[in-house]
This record gives structure tokens, sequence and C-alpha cells, in this order.
């Protein structure tokens, strides 16, 4: 589907209001001393996408200063998000150069993303047209009515949770955006969007920790990571 020459166009939605890590930003979050921000950015600085477009809200004076610090080789644009998050991925793509015609749509809150893995699901969207990162569920899950009452177990090696980094070409994308328009419908992300449209999704399993910062234990789970490894590092440098 894809050819190796064609230009991919980064866009990261933080644009979020931080509801559930108690009304803060959370591109300006800092873990290790660095905004979430700048660790996406570091991320995909150091893969082929071609330019970075970051997806925000009324803090964008804020965070353009924190791309500015950050060294990347691409270019970092800005634009304005939308009243749902498909909403603020469909303004990021508009200000994508037209000439890209693979997007990569990445969660700012999701820091631990490595170039490693964004590359991996480029490349398989290279061959299939689309593809997402996704990790192994490893909890039982039960799927109820609404009385909360069970109506079946599915067996966990068919369940997958869904991340980003997710990449696509534009013109599925495209169509898939003006369906959901005509159709109606609320999309938690660009997978079941597409999905949506009959556009079959291929997926990657990430094989590092790349976990979503949702809630304020979220980071705090991250914080301590980050000392754990620390850790380990330093005894190896002994």
């Amino acid at each position: 589907m894809g050819e190796k020459g064609v230009s991919v166009s980064a866009v990261v939605v933080a644009a979020g209001s931080g509801t559930r890590m108690g009304g803060v930003s959370k591109p300006e979050l800092t873990l290790g001393g660095k905004p979430l921000l700048a660790w996406v950015l570091e991320a995909f600085g150091r893969t082929e996408v071609s330019e970075i477009v970051v997806v925000c809200g009324e803090n964008r004076a804020k965070l353009e200063k924190i791309a500015k610090s950050v060294p990347v080789r691409q270019h970092v644009g800005f634009c304005g998000g939308g009243k749902t998050r498909t909403e603020s991925v469909w303004n990021g793509v508009n200000a994508c150069d037209a000439r890209s015609k693979l997007l990569c749509v990445h969660d700012c809150a999701r820091p631990f993303v490595t170039p490693e893995l964004i590359s991996a699901v480029i490349a398989e969207a290279r061959k299939t047209g689309a593809a997402s990162a996704c990790a192994p569920v490893t909890d039982t899950v039960k799927y109820v009515d609404e009385a909360h009452h069970t109506v079946f177990t599915p067996p966990r090696e068919y369940l997958f949770a869904l991340q980003t980094p997710q990449v696509f070409r534009r013109d599925f994308y495209e169509v898939a955006y003006a369906l959901a328009l005509k159709k109606g419908g609320r999309f938690t992300d660009e997978t079941a969007l597409l999905e949506a449209a009959d556009v079959r999704v291929s997926y990657v399993r990430s094989e590092t920790q790349n976990m979503k910062l949702t809630t304020r234990g979220d980071l705090l789970l991250a914080r301590a990571l980050l000392a754990v490894e620390a850790y380990r590092e330093g005894k190896k440098a002994k």
C-alpha cells in the first residue's frame, strides 16, 4: 500500500482538559524534570516523520515555549483543538503538510513512547494502510449488561488494549471522517473511526511501557517507574 519515500506527518493530541488529572494541563506536567510534551517531541524527533503538529487548547503559548526548548530536526507547528478528540485530530490533520500521505496520531499523555515503536507502526501502515500500537490485556474482562450482570467472559488471548501511535493513509482517514460526519457517532480513537468505514486496521504489539497518564495515580506510577529505572542504571554504572 505504501512506499518508503512517502512522507509522514505526526499529530500530537494535547488539547484535553485534564479533568481526571485534577484540571491540570497534562502536556505541562513534569516527569523526570521534563514536561510530557518534551518527552513526546524528543521521541518523534528521532524518527522519520517530516513534521510535527501539536493540537492544543488555551495553553498554546506555554506549549510553544516547551517545544522551543526541545532540539528536534522537524518543524513543530501548532493548531487549536476541537470539542471532541475526533475534531481535534481533524484540526491537526488539516494543519499538516498536504503532501504527507501518511498521518501518525499520538496522545501527548503517553510520554514513554519510543522512536522504535513509532517507526514500527509507521512501517506496518506503509504495508497495510492503517496500523496501531497495542498491548495484550492481562486481566480477565467481563462484558456486562445495564444491570451489571455478566453477559459473557471473552478469552483474554483475543483481547488487546489499543494505544497510540496510530498511523494511517490520509485518504483513508478523510473518507472515514466524512462518513462519520454523515452517520454520526462518537469515536474514542482513530481505529474506531476507520473501522466504522470498513478500513481494516493492523496492530503492532508494544514491547515496552507505553502507559497513558490519565489520573494522578498514573503520574505517581510513571514517576516511580522512572525512579526504578534510574536506580538500575546507577547500579549498572557501578
